[in-house]
């Protein structure tokens, strides 16, 4: 009781003391912000046009403005990492956690005003519910918070030990009037409204570098701040307030919702109506401690509503895609908190599909602004079909729900490396051929990826995923060199993302000596002496069966080596002798002609029409007369 007598004389001498003068003309000051190159523009306002007496009722004395946090504030200290260059709660993840734009009118209360705005806000960000105009009683701390001097103005941080240990209920309860009279009236409200009172658990001062005050505002919601009020900020309509003119004629509280690096600006709520400034809002200057903004600054730890209330987090969940063998399962925890004021009991979980299971099932207490984890699991099953669900969880009457959402793919097979096979010996070009694609969900093959290592284990070639090459690749020209060992594998990608294990890495040496004219327009001497030239169609067509067919295995590649040995010296002896070049033309052509259909991919079709032909000639051919 001595103490709210001694705040109660040391409030009406600074009341006293305190003398708001008039506000300073627009011009004047709009040539002082040009001549300071500040950023903002001053003109009439709703505030501007008041007279002396009707100032002194509306703003508080200076010496409620601390310079300072008290020694015995906690402070906060944590830190977010990575602050954006812009935050701002009217506008978070597309939704708002600011309420409305309030009017203290005839009376001092900044200080409540700040402090239940921060608190209406905290409340939205605890309780998920966004985009809500909760409004709470400051008549409540105005006239029955008896640390502080309601109409005649108050300390934020005793304005915040109200909170911790009364709170407030809402503005129906106990509707603010004082604004109209300027009394601060007697405490009254609701028959029961100490039992339906939204209170903080508690809150930290934050230190004045911009940082923390960045980090804060992030981590826990608006801020409760100190300002000084100087003649020109009466004046003031757009752009980031600095002060250029006129002295300091009161103390003010107010509610830092965000900031903007790019302005270097904090954007704040104000308690004077939506008719002055930024409909109701103004930025300021951040970084000089502009008008004290900086100096006594309040971050809300949390904050609960009345009676029974939980909130469950995430509000949904995405396991993604499993991808079995591999991850037969995924857990994802969820968080139950109590943000009612009274504990839960019994709070039971439980999942609508079978394929997600929750423990705990059941959870036997969580008191108040605590909080419970529960674990949500997603078992794998073989198949395309999305799984779905929800999460539920239930207490006192109360359901919430988060939807769950899952999928499983199959890995595809490993493939198989077919050639070359391991220590086999090649020539280049180098063909590489993988078994067929296989996946037990039926998914398609979509894509390969080929790699490539020296003897050393270093890469030599690594593509990209590669639609156009999906069992079988052709190494580009100057990859590898002649006389070396290589290892290669191949991974198998499905068409819908998941890439199967690399096969088994095989060894292969390339031939120190490429047989002549193998991968180039010579080497076919006795066709080339046959048809007249190495242009010759013919002897394409025969260049082409060697490249692709017998020189992409072993027993191919020897028979050309023996060629290339032994087929110079009979080019040169038919070279003139006409006759025996035509008979060897002759001879070539069935060659040619089944090279030609094997490349063009026709023979399938010949030796299906020859044995249609062959089945119908015996099927329908003249039986032979007997004899008479």
């Amino acid at each position: 009781m001595k103490k709210k007598i001694v705040n109660f004389i040391a409030c009406l001498l600074l009341m006293l003391i305190a003398k708001p003068g008039l506000a300073l003309d627009a011009t004047e000051i709009n040539k002082a912000i040009q001549d300071k190159g500040a950023n903002w523009v001053a003109g009439e306002t709703s505030m501007s046009k008041l007279s002396p007496e009707e100032l002194k009722r509306r703003l508080m004395p200076l010496s409620f403005n601390r310079t300072g946090l008290k020694a015995k504030s906690n402070r906060y200290s944590a830190k977010v990492v990575d602050l954006p260059a812009r935050f701002d709660w009217r506008n978070y993840n597309g939704h708002n956690y600011v309420t409305g734009i309030r009017d203290q009118e005839k009376c001092g209360a900044c200080w409540a005003f700040s402090a239940t705005a921060a608190l209406e806000s905290r409340i939205l960000i605890t309780s998920h519910t966004p985009d809500k105009d909760l409004n709470l009683s400051e008549q409540t701390m105005v006239s029955c918070d008896e640390n502080n001097m309601g109409c005649g103005g108050g300390f934020l941080d005793y304005a915040l030990d109200y909170l911790k240990a009364t709170g407030i209920p809402t503005e129906a309860c106990f509707p603010y009037t004082s604004g109209e009279s300027g009394i601060t009236g007697e405490c009254g409200g609701c028959s029961d409204w100490q039992q339906n009172t939204y209170r903080i658990t508690g809150y930290k001062g934050v230190s004045s570098s911009v940082e923390a005050m960045k980090s804060a505002l992030i981590q826990y919601g608006p801020l409760v701040a100190g300002l000084i009020i100087y003649q020109d900020f009466l004046n003031y309509q757009s752009g980031v307030y600095s002060h250029v003119t006129g002295a300091a004629v009161a103390g003010h509280a107010v509610t830092i919702v965000g900031y903007d690096d790019a302005q270097q600006a904090w954007i704040v709520k104000n308690s004077m109506g939506r008719d002055w400034g930024e409909n109701g809002f103004f930025r300021i200057k951040s970084g000089t401690n502009e008008a004290n903004i900086e100096s006594e600054v309040y971050s809300i730890d949390y904050a609960t509503v009345p009676g029974f209330s939980f909130v469950l987090s995430p509000s949904s969940a995405d396991f993604g895609t499993l991808v079995l063998p591999d991850e037969p399962s995924k857990t994802i925890p969820f968080t139950i908190t109590n943000n009612g004021s009274l504990p839960l009991t019994n709070t039971s979980c439980s999942v609508t599909n079978p394929q997600f299971s929750v423990i705990p099932p059941n959870v036997s207490t969580i008191e108040s602004a605590a909080s419970a984890d529960v674990q949500v699991t997603y078992t794998a099953r073989a198949g395309k079909y999305p799984d779905t669900g929800e999460l539920r969880v239930v207490s006192a009457g109360i359901t919430r729900k988060s939807p769950l959402s899952a999928q499983t793919n199959t890995r595809p097979d490993q493939p198989v490396n077919r050639w070359p096979s391991n220590g086999a010996t090649v020539r280049l070009p180098v063909k590489l051929v993988a078994s067929a694609f296989a996946d037990d969900d039926g998914d398609s093959h979509a894509a390969s990826q080929w790699i490539i290592k020296n003897s050393s284990g270093d890469s030599v070639y690594s593509g990209i995923f590669d639609a156009d090459n999906k069992t079988s690749f052709t190494v580009p020209s100057g990859i590898l060199q002649i006389g070396a060992q290589y290892y290669w594998q191949v991974i198998y990608l499905d068409d819908r993302g998941s890439e199967s294990l690399p096969s088994a890495q095989t060894s292969f040496t390339t031939a120190p000596q490429p047989p002549p004219g193998a991968g180039n327009r010579t080497g076919c001497f006795i066709a080339t002496a046959a048809f007249g030239s190495p242009l010759a169609g013919q002897v394409e067509i025969l260049r082409q069966f060697r490249d692709r067919y017998l020189l992409t295995n072993n027993p191919g590649q020897k028979f050309v080596a023996w060629y290339y040995r032994n087929s110079p010296a009979v080019a040169n002896y038919i070279q003139d002798k006409p006759l025996v070049k035509a008979a060897i033309r002759v001879s070539l052509y069935p060659l040619i002609g089944f090279s030609f259909l094997l490349i063009s991919g026709y023979l399938p079709f010949v030796i299906g029409g020859l044995l249609l032909t062959t089945f119908l000639f015996l099927r329908f051919r003249p039986k032979k007369l007997n004899a008479a």
